[in-house]
């Protein structure tokens, strides 16, 4: 990266801590950590002085044009800078690019929102637009025009401006075939080249009516910096970035010295931030330092919770939650358990089969193959009952399909269901057997643990005369393969959207094209209409009836053997933490948790006491945590009684 060398290393970040005594006050902690600084270009605050008022310069006033200042908060008022957190995920990644092929990972996911920033983003509760790096923004009156003004604060970690050229070149990255990422092309393609009004003012043309488009454009593209990207292919892109981080206007950096491949990659809070004091910004991105220390088995990750190695960990495993909180640092409160009911939108679970190869493009072997799955059982042997089965590609939200068919064990119909697909024979081991060759499939997996009910699958199949071959892999190789089709059938969990987007997991030419997440091959020409209405509908409710008839179509094709969804997470940690009484956002999962939460110099103090005298017990607190559950029933509440007053 094109970084100043003196500025990173002069601060040395001790992660143990030191202590202070204030005569007739609580003892708190001082946490020895500091923000960095890579700026290189001293650009004085404000906007261009060669820019008028008219087109965003000093003087701009913002009539006729749409702002927000009265949205909600996400962060808490009261949180305290400084300090570090220690946090892991399963796998490192297979680039630390976010964006392009194989961009999708745990790291990178987290990484972007805190490195870089888009134009617009959404209230956390109402998910209305509120400004962002665009301070005011115009949509015309057919909708097919949008126009942003970029606060002219807005500064690269190095110092530079950002400019209407950043979102330009941020875009035509996007739309560049090199990337090898077809639904960003895909998605991107669906608007004109962005028109540069001037260094603050910028407009973009929609090449369709879409009631997304604003949406797609001001909140989910993350502006990077032009003076990185500009110039270069998409090709270029991929190899030059492969394992670099390319420095944004977010108030995060990654230094390639901070990362650890296979072992760990260490985040920085930035001391020159330039939207630090921003209202939105209230009580946010407070660590110093955000760590996450890769950790691929599961067992290992507990124990390394145990020791306090690591301070926040999200329990997967439903036995582990019941089961292994029996120690004393959590019996005496110094480790707490929180499970969190929001909104975090479920996605998809299982088992994905390929339709576009034998023997899975036959409806009646993927239906066999449901019918031999075990969630029953699974749940009650294996998971105390935790969990909800999946019947659909919403499940437990409004948009699932109640009509969706529901598959569930049974040995008998999927039996018959291969014999009509032909296989009727078997051999001396009990296999089936057709045109020479027996039923026999590999299953790959990604998820530590997973054997556990995999096996039990395997067993299952196997009294139908299936032979299965489970292989474990490393979560990034697993994906690589679902990314480039190369299997018969693979497992999957993926993660859910707030705002359902189908045409990106089922639409047209995401079948056919690789490094899409439409890995069985889902392929209808319905669909691809429904599609089309759904983009064109403005009305809420009925892009709803949209969603469930592309839900029934989908799911009657069993493209998926499904899995299960929890309704909540369920999160571990030290007790030294603090974090608003929402814990989580509405629709976000644990890998918010370094954007929300803050070191309590108290709680530190007391939870450092406490690991030295054993006597020490601290509260634990409710474990059950339903703050956006219950705000959802008010709000539906007061909507209710509202329309009962117009009537």
């Amino acid at each position: 990266m094109k970084y100043n060398n003196i500025f990173f290393y002069t601060f040395i970040l001790l992660l143990t801590s030191s202590f202070f005594v204030s005569c007739g006050q609580k003892r708190k902690m001082v946490f020895d950590t500091k923000p960095v600084s890579i700026k290189q270009f001293d650009v004085p605050p404000g906007a261009d002085p060669n820019v008028p008022a008219e087109l965003g310069g000093e003087g701009f006033t913002g009539e006729g044009w749409e702002t927000k200042t009265d949205y909600n908060l996400l962060g808490d008022e009261e949180a305290v800078k400084g300090g570090s957190i220690v946090m892991s995920i399963p796998d490192f990644p297979g680039t630390l690019r976010t964006e392009g092929k194989d961009a999708n990972s745990y790291l990178n996911r987290v990484a972007q929102v805190l490195i870089y920033e888009p134009l617009l983003q959404l209230d956390p509760v109402t998910e209305e637009f509120m400004p962002c790096l665009a301070t005011h923004w115009k949509v015309s009156e057919d909708k097919m025009k949008f126009t942003f003004r970029i606060n002219p604060d807005a500064r690269w970690a190095d110092g530079k401006r950002v400019t209407t050229e950043d979102v330009i070149a941020t875009w035509k990255l996007l739309v560049d075939p090199g990337i090898l990422e077809a639904y960003s092309n895909i998605l991107y393609g669906s608007y004109e080249e962005p028109v540069a009004e001037s260094m603050y003012i910028i407009s973009v043309k929609s090449k369709q009516l879409n009631w997304r488009q604003l949406l797609y454009f001001s909140a989910s593209m993350f502006i990077l910096p032009s003076h990185y990207i500009g110039g270069i292919s998409g090709s270029e892109y991929l190899e030059k970035y492969q394992m670099k981080f390319i420095p944004g206007s977010g108030p995060y950096l990654i230094d390639e010295n901070d990362v650890k491949k296979g072992q760990s990659v260490s985040i920085r809070r930035r001391s020159d931030y330039w939207a630090e004091d921003e209202k939105y910004n209230t009580g946010l991105y407070n660590f110093d330092l955000v760590r996450f220390d890769i950790v691929q088995d599961p067992s290992l990750e507990f124990e390394k919770f145990k020791k306090g190695d690591i301070d926040v960990m999200n329990v997967g495993r439903a036995q582990w939650w019941a089961e292994r909180f029996d120690f004393e640092d959590y019996e005496r409160g110094l480790v707490q358990k929180r499970k969190v009911y929001n909104e975090n939108p479920n996605g998809v679970s299982g088992i994905c089969l390929n339709m576009r190869k034998y023997p899975f493009n036959d409806i009646k072997i993927r239906q066999a193959f449901a019918y031999l799955f075990d969630r029953d059982k699974f749940n009650e042997k294996l998971f105390f009952q935790s969990y909800f089965p999946v019947y659909s590609f919403f499940p437990g939200s409004v948009y699932e399909n109640p009509d969706n068919p529901k598959i569930n064990f049974d040995i008998d119909k999927a039996q018959q269901l291969l014999t009509e697909a032909g296989w009727k024979e078997k051999n001396a081991e009990g296999y089936l057997i057709k045109e020479g060759k027996i039923f026999e499939v590999e299953l790959p997996y990604g998820f530590p643990g997973a054997e556990r009910y995999l096996t039990i699958y395997q067993e299952d199949l196997k009294k139908v005369g299936v032979k299965l071959n489970l292989r474990q892999l490393d979560g990034s190789t697993n994906f690589k393969l679902g990314n480039e089709r190369n299997f018969d059938l693979i497992t999957i969990n993926w993660s859910g959207l707030a705002i359902p987007n189908p045409e990106s997991s089922m639409g047209p030419g995401t079948a056919d094209e690789p490094n899409t997440t439409n890995w069985p091959g889902i392929k209808d020409a319905r669909i691809d209409e429904l599609c089309g209405k759904y983009n064109l509908s403005f009305d809420r409710n009925e892009r709803i009836k949209i969603i469930r008839e592309i839900d029934f179509i989908a799911t009657s094709m069993q493209p998926y053997v499904f899995g299960w969804y929890a309704p909540y997470q369920r999160l571990a940690f030290h007790n030294k933490f603090g974090f608003p009484k929402w814990i989580l956002p509405r629709t976000e999962d644990y890998l918010r948790i370094p954007i929300l939460w803050w070191n309590d110099p108290e709680k530190a103090a007391e939870y450092e006491d406490a690991r030295k005298d054993k006597n020490i017990v601290l509260p634990k607190g409710e474990v059950d945590q339903k703050y956006w559950i219950e705000l959802r029933e008010k709000r539906e509440k007061g909507i209710e009684s509202e329309e009962a007053d117009e009537e």
